[in-house]
């Protein structure tokens, strides 16, 4: 049990931004602060250039596919468990995808599809997400403040506008896919989740469950968020338009807004 206590704990520091639980690793901390290195993991502080940087990677402290600022040991090389923390998760969704794969030839379907992964994995890295999933037609990313500080909901929404210039919502020329986004923000567990000798970090709870709702709702080149987002998002300005949606599962409406994507 004190184990899993400690996990627990972990798993908090590294999603919350806790110092109190990065001093519980200071040893390690320190020792890695002696290796010199201009980019290191923001939790642990291993190294990923310079000199003993190639000896720590061997146990598995290197950059973190799901976001290559923090090490693969402190996400998803960590142990089974996790935490209930504050988050935003989003996900992009490309509408049409069965018509899309019907109507392009069998070969260029996935230069469409990888050219999407791309896009999509650079804008939310850019804005500090972590990568939760991607998988067919959707991408999934989870804001958590310990990685993009306090204002992680907003930062949730600048990905999203990011995403959609990319695609080239926003420019004269118009967008080449059609993307839609789901925002929520709220408490839920992340960790490692599985059994049976698989896992994966993710995010479990309503607020996946809600932005994944609001997502299927969004018509292409739209954002829809949930109030919580709505809240934290709407003093740093920026167009918005309240909606009520029946969404499935959910036994009353649910209060979202769609926001502005802007220009680039």
């Amino acid at each position: 049990m004190s184990d899993i206590v400690a996990m627990a704990a972990r798993w908090e520091g590294i999603l919350r931004g806790d110092r109190a639980a990065a001093r519980a690793h200071r040893v390690g901390r320190r020792a890695f602060a002696l290796l010199p290195s201009p980019w290191r993991c923001k939790f642990c502080n291993a190294p990923f250039h310079g000199p003993g940087a190639g000896v720590v990677r061997w146990f598995g402290y290197a950059p973190s596919r799901k976001n290559p600022s923090i090490c693969a040991r402190c996400i998803e090389r960590a142990p089974e468990g996790g935490a209930v923390v504050p988050l935003t998760v989003l996900f992009a969704d490309v509408r049409g995808y069965t018509a899309l794969s019907e109507q392009l030839p069998a070969g260029d379907v996935p230069t469409v599809v990888m050219r999407f992964y791309r896009e999509a994995s650079r804008s939310l890295l850019a804005h500090d997400g972590l990568l939760g999933q991607i998988a067919g037609d959707e991408v999934m990313a989870l804001f958590v403040p310990g990685l993009a500080g306090a204002d992680y909901p907003a930062r949730a929404v600048a990905a999203a506008r990011t995403l959609l210039w990319s695609l080239g919502y926003g420019s004269r020329d118009g967008s080449w896919l059609a993307v839609g986004v789901g925002i929520a923000s709220g408490e839920e567990y992340v960790g490692n989740v599985g059994g049976g000798g698989f896992k994966d970090f993710t995010a479990v709870g309503d607020v996946t469950n809600t932005a994944a709702r609001l997502t299927a709702s969004a018509a292409a080149g739209e954002i829809l968020v949930d109030a919580a987002t709505y809240e934290a998002y709407a003093p740093l300005g920026g167009g918005s338009q309240r909606r009520e949606l029946s969404l499935k599962g959910k036994n009353a409406p649910v209060v979202s807004y769609l926001v502005d994507v802007g220009a680039p």
